[in-house]
């Protein structure tokens, strides 16, 4: 007690000690590598063992990826109750958060084969062994999405094929309706449990962190820290490079609103997102401000941002895009156009199908890597990173929601072009102030 008062402990957040054994874990690896490195016998041991911190992590994200996804995709779906839900409303947006995703994970792979932030941390021991998988013909990958043995997909992480099954399984609990309450129950409290998980792995994320980091900096010294901050330029000139190419055309022609008014009220759950990384920190703000300032309806605003906060995930998607031709590029692998093309397919269904839980685009990220037999040890070198570059990936995810729930309503006839937002001047303002005072006069007598 102090002057009567409890003095208050300060309580570091999670991404606050994983940034500090990020810091840790590169100290003590450039201070092995001044010492000689992994040419010495006992800092080869020691870096061993660091490795093997490293390695737990990711073995931890790569087993609950897959029940993950299978169940989150099937819950998140079957809450939707009737078919007839999906049609109009559901149908456009669901098309809206595909294009801008794919689109934003196409900006994604130009800024990073323009500054290519992977070259000159060669893993020369991996060049040799590394063979990217060849990706499959346009009809061949379609086919290849319907599962011939759903076990199989299961135990080989053909995570295409198990979002196809999963959707299948939703669209049958939601047309058995009543008959299917406790399957729809059992899936909802199995994705609850994949949550939980997810929040015990993030516990031992500075672990890992620490461990990767110290490896890779005693391995590789000092060459790799431009890299990172590269790979830190690339994903955030990717995201405003979206912004201006995407999200502006769409306001100006598709809702037809004038888009710096528009994102000026956007920008205060813009910085919600950025600030706490979590979009459903800034869905209150985003639900407020659209019926209020924004001119969306309640039904639109309603059904396209809750859905968007879970499914629209435009920054992660071009972070996809960035970690698998980062990887290829450290490997000194060239990713072909028709590689490149199906990366994009992928991870467009991966974003817009997964639950927006903490961390998950680590988790999909070396999915990815893994699938197309890219070296996973390159997650390492992002972990620590990864709380700065979700920061502008939570943001832009939630930007897009706004952005797709005014295209929507505009396209359904439903968005009120006089909201205050759209007020050009002061003198408009003080006018529409006027008449409401008015009204309200009126009204009283």
């Amino acid at each position: 007690m102090e002057n009567g008062k409890t003095k208050k402990k300060h309580k570091l957040k999670m991404w606050q000690i994983i940034l500090l054994a990020l810091v840790a874990g590169i100290i003590l690896g450039l201070i092995f590598s001044f010492l000689g490195g992994r040419d010495v016998s006992w800092i080869a041991a020691i870096c061993d063992f660091m490795s093997f911190l490293g390695n737990v992590f990711i073995h931890l994200i790569r087993m609950v990826i897959v029940p993950l996804v299978f169940f989150s995709i099937v819950s998140s779906m079957a809450e939707l109750k009737d078919l007839k839900r999906l049609r109009s409303i559901g149908l456009k947006t669901i098309l809206l958060f595909t294009i801008t995703t794919a689109l934003a994970l196409t900006i994604g792979l130009v800024w990073v084969n323009i500054i290519r932030p992977g070259d000159g941390v060669v893993l020369s021991e991996a060049v040799d062994s590394v063979t990217v998988t060849e990706m499959p013909g346009i009809y061949d990958t379609l086919l290849d999405l319907i599962p011939t043995n759903i076990c199989e997909a299961f135990a080989n992480g053909s995570m295409l094929q198990i979002i196809v099954f999963s959707v299948f399984v939703a669209v049958a609990i939601m047309l058995l309706g009543d008959k299917a309450a406790k399957a729809e129950r059992a899936f909802k409290m199995g994705a609850t449990i994949m949550y939980k998980i997810i929040d015990i792995i993030v516990l031992y994320i500075p672990v890992g962190v620490f461990g990767l980091m110290t490896n890779a900096m005693a391995t590789y010294g000092t060459s790799i820290l431009g890299n990172i901050f590269k790979f830190i330029i690339t994903d955030y000139l990717s995201a405003f490079t979206h912004l201006l190419i995407v999200y502006v055309p769409l306001l100006l022609f598709v809702a037809k609103v004038n888009p710096i008014k528009y994102l000026k009220v956007a920008f205060e759950s813009w910085l919600v997102a950025f600030s706490t990384c979590t979009s459903m920190a800034a869905l209150p703000v985003s639900m407020k401000n659209a019926k209020n300032k924004l001119g969306i309806s309640e039904e639109t605003a309603s059904f396209v941002l809750p859905f968007g906060a879970t499914a629209n995930m435009d920054g992660t998607g071009i972070f996809f895009g960035l970690i698998v031709v980062f990887a290829a590029q450290v490997a000194g692998v060239q990713l072909t156009i028709g590689q490149m093309a199906s990366l994009v397919l992928q991870a467009t269904l991966l974003s817009v199908g997964c639950a927006a839980v903490p961390q998950i685009g680590l988790v999909i990220g070396t999915t990815m890597i893994t699938t197309m037999g890219l070296p996973v040890e390159v997650i390492g070198l992002v972990t620590g990173i990864y709380r700065i570059i979700d920061q502008i990936h939570t943001a832009t995810n939630s930007t897009g929601d706004l952005v797709v729930a005014a295209c929507v309503a505009s396209t359904e006839g439903t968005l009120d072009r006089n909201a205050p937002a759209y007020v050009s001047d002061k003198k408009e303002c003080g006018l529409m102030d006027g008449k409401v005072k008015q009204i309200a006069a009126e009204a009283k007598e």
